[in-house]
């Protein structure tokens, strides 16, 4: 049995980490592509759908290898189905229909391209780059001062190679294939983000540098385009340019732009040779004579000629100043760019009701015409560039207006697009949309934008067509191949039954998923875990293969009960809060269910939200009077705010439903002793159980005083804390969200500390415990660590527990190593060897 055999048995057993141990044996430079191929699968296999770096390494593995494989079945499918998963669904697309074509009828590779279509026509991305770019500057932040020390200290660059990929593995979690300069003057850094010619990546990138924090922009200039540089030099190969060696025939055009004819005799071997990489020299040479964004908005387009043209020509090095003359205006910076700089066009409408999107259109204005000559050509490119960084492009489509003709109708529909997009925009905001314009057709009215969380902007457009007299709206990405999805609609919007709804459950839950949900409720913990990841799966899964959205999956009250049994069944302050931030999206359709309201009540209890869980405790008596459960929450909120009487008839109601229950009993009777709240949750519901844990017999007892000590604040205790740990040393708190975390500065540098608990829970803890985290973080015995590799980290966060366990979390120096995990005793001694990641 070969190497490939043997793989493929250990394929058809699941041991998916034994194939990539054997091939990754092999230096990659003797593996076949064949046993690249297998490794690929190996990587697939093993990742679940959030392992973005798994389906990265298998995609690394099959690109090299496509001529190869080219119109081999497993190749494509492999390919497809990490670009897939890594949420790039175009692309994924392309390679499953060549896997069909390859094996034709696969039904696998059938059910993956339906899958495409649905995500494609609706996308969604477990980040969108509006989290994608919170997420990148605070990964900058934490880097950015070693970027400045290397920019400060290379001299004479020799860790430029270092710096660029430390800058470029940051900036990646936003921006995928981005090109960038760092700079330095003075005390002043600067990070240059660069469109690379094209228009469209001037949104993303100017949306992102938007959002650079204050923190950042103290010491950083992020600046969107390359700036202007006279007298660069571009070199490839063998041949270098300047400005001074292109001869330039300039015609302007409408608009306020030009077209240039190019002449450089020292190109005209590569012009020959390869015009593409002679295109290029001259594109990149322009951007640094010009800078970046008046190269953009000026040059309509340019031609490179292997002879010169007649007539009066310049020089490139001097081509500002010539544009200048002719009094052509340019831009600031790459901000104001997009602000003003618009394109109006023209088209012959076609008149049939029934064609595509957009064929109808006379007349329109465009900020990214690649977008709607992609869309009109069915050349998706622009499109999976973006869906890459969780963004997508798309438009509003809804009726014209009928009631007028002729230019009165083109204004007013007009006048209609600004409406709407000047309401979308106040009421979703600039972090969730930028608009690119939109046009008028014979039919429809069609508004552009580039969204940087659709989820957001799909809710927001919802209610403001919803505000409108028109009767639907609907939205299509600027992709000509995918369906369109309904954003509203005034005639059906009542009758029609919502999406994925199953009419024998009224759920989006199946009587199949009821019956697997019900099977896991056996009483332990495990089970409930079980029951909680299927409802997560359920949902992720639902959403990704566009049975219905995120939005009515947390509407669903079925879901919306069931996750919430299985969190408060999990008995921990982390599963309380889940629930808790669950729970409100389903209340509208919670009405009559006081099992809905007695687990809210119960979740936010356990949050310390005391007020709120009497008002939903009070509410669910009323919504269902004869659901006994919900008087156990109303007796013991009542009693706590002060209203014995009334807690004693919440008890009494409760009995009268279930006559004798140990739980209304036990809480009568701790009524009458003037128990505390704590003391009244310090229970279980069996009287046997319940028996074991107040006579110290209960193996969960202290995990139980955990989450009950989250209930209630103890002010002197949350006073005492912040005494503790020094104001002027504490920065950017943040309270039960769902933990306690702040920036501690000691002598040796900042580091998060994160309390896993709320204000609560935080208030219970041990002085001298505290005091002594803190000693330990102020005279610098954990501020950094040695491996068993001898690898060196410095501490970067510090996480403590309830139970008192303390985590440290060092970076090693190695930036390809990670981060390596310490736990320590409570009394601060290790308690096991250190877990790296």
């Amino acid at each position: 049995m070969n190497l490939i055999e043997q793989c493929q048995q250990w394929n058809e057993q699941d041991e998916f980490q034994k194939i990539i141990d054997a091939i990754e044996a092999i230096p990659a430079d003797q593996r076949t592509p064949e046993l690249d191929r297998e490794l690929a699968r190996a990587y697939n296999n093993l990742a679940e759908p959030t392992d973005r770096h798994l389906f990265q390494k298998s995609l690394a593995l099959l690109k090299p290898h496509e001529n190869y494989f080219k119109g081999d079945h497993c190749w494509n499918f492999r390919i497809a189905y990490a670009y897939y998963y890594l949420e790039q669904a175009g692309r994924a697309l392309h390679y499953f229909r060549q896997a069909l074509d390859a094996r034709p009828g696969d039904e696998d590779t059938q059910q993956m391209i339906e899958a495409c279509r649905r995500e494609l026509s609706l996308p969604r991305f477990n980040k969108t780059f509006r989290e994608r770019t919170e997420k990148a500057w605070a990964a900058f932040e934490r880097e950015e001062a070693r970027l400045r020390k290397i920019m400060r200290e290379d001299i004479r660059h020799e860790r430029s190679k270092e710096l660029i990929s430390r800058c470029e593995r940051v900036l990646s979690i936003a921006l995928s294939d981005t090109a960038f300069e760092l700079g330095c003057q003075k005390d002043r850094y600067e990070l240059v983000l660069s469109p690379e010619g094209e228009r469209m990546k001037l949104f993303p990138l100017v949306y992102f540098q938007q959002h650079a924090p204050a923190s950042i922009r103290k010491n950083w200039d992020i600046i969107v385009g390359r700036q202007k540089n006279p007298h660069s030099t571009i070199r490839i190969d063998e041949y270098e340019v300047k400005g001074k060696d292109v001869e330039v025939w300039i015609e302007q055009i409408k608009g306020k732009q030009v077209v240039l004819t190019l002449y450089c005799e020292k190109l005209l071997p590569l012009l020959k040779e390869n015009e593409n990489k002679a295109w290029w020299m001259m594109a990149n040479l322009m951007s640094h004579e010009l800078g970046e964004i008046a190269y953009l908005s000026l040059i309509r387009s340019f031609e490179l000629t292997a002879t010169p043209k007649k007539g009066i020509s310049t020089r490139l090095s001097v081509l500002s100043d010539a544009l200048k003359a002719m009094n052509l205006s340019d831009y600031k910076n790459a901000e104001e760019f997009l602000i003003h700089n618009r394109i109006n066009y023209n088209l012959s409408p076609e008149e049939d009701k029934n064609t595509d999107w957009r064929l109808d259109v006379f007349t329109g204005v465009a900020c990214v015409p690649a977008l709607i000559n992609g869309y009109l050509s069915a050349e998706p490119d622009a499109m999976d560039e973006l869906h890459q960084d969780g963004i997508v492009a798309g438009f509003f489509i809804y009726p014209a207006i009928e009631a007028v003709e002729g230019e009165e109708r083109t204004k007013q529909m007009q006048q209609l697009r600004d409406d709407l997009q000047e309401k979308i925009r106040k009421q979703a905001g600039d972090d969730v949309v930028a608009f690119l314009g939109g046009a008028t057709g014979l039919f429809c009215g069609y508004l552009d934008f580039m969204a940087w969380d659709l989820g957001k902007l799909l809710e927001v457009a919802a209610d403001v067509f919803s505000h409108t007299n028109l009767p639907w709206t609907y939205f299509h990405s600027f992709r000509r191949d995918v369906s369109t999805a309904r954003i509203w609609e005034r005639t059906v919007e009542e009758e029609a039954p919502q999406q994925g709804i199953h009419p024998d459950t009224g759920s989006l839950l199946s009587a199949e998923d009821l019956r697997t949900l019900e099977a896991f409720h056996e009483g332990a913990t495990s089970y409930f875990g079980k029951m909680l990841s299927y409802i997560v799966d359920f949902v992720r899964k639902g959403v990704k293969e566009g049975r219905f959205t995120e939005e009515q999956a947390r509407a669903d009250l079925q879901i919306a009960l069931w996750y919430s049994y299985s969190c408060i069944n999990l008995t921990s302050y982390e599963y309380y809060y889940r629930a808790m931030q669950w729970m409100p999206d389903s209340e509208k359709n919670a009405k009559g269910c006081a099992t809905w309201y007695y687990r809210y009540s119960c979740a936010l209890m356990y949050c310390s939200r005391l007020e709120e869980a009497l008002k939903y405790a009070e509410q669910g008596a009323k919504e269902e009077p004869d659901y006994p459960w919900i008087w156990l929450q109303v007796g013991k909120l009542r009693y706590y705010f002060g209203d014995k009487k009334g807690a004693l008839e919440a008890v009494k109601q409760g009995l009268s439903l279930e006559p004798g229950d140990y739980e209304f009993l036990t809480l009568g009777r701790e009524i009458e002793l003037g128990a505390s709240l704590e003391q009244m949750e310090f229970h279980w519901i069996d009287p046997d159980a319940d028996c074991d844990l107040l006579n110290g017999l209960d193996e969960e007892a202290d995990d139980k005083r955990c989450t009950i000590s989250c209930l209630t604040v103890n002010p002197e205790g949350l006073a005492r804390f912040h005494r503790i740990f020094t104001p002027g040393l504490v920065t950017d708190y943040v309270k039960n969200s769902p933990y306690c975390r702040f920036n501690y500065q000691t002598q040796h540098g900042k580091v998060e500390v994160v309390f896993k608990m709320n204000e609560a829970g935080l208030s219970k803890l041990q002085a001298d415990w505290l005091v002594m985290v803190k000693d330990a973080l102020d005279d610098g015995c954990w501020a950094a660590h040695r491996t068993t590799e001898n690898q060196e980290g410095t501490l970067e966060t510090v996480v403590l527990g309830l139970d008192y366990s303390i985590l440290l979390e060092y970076k090693l120096k190695d930036p390809a190593e990670g981060y390596v995990q310490v736990w320590l005793n409570k009394d601060g001694t290790p308690v096991s060897d250190e877990s790296g990641e």
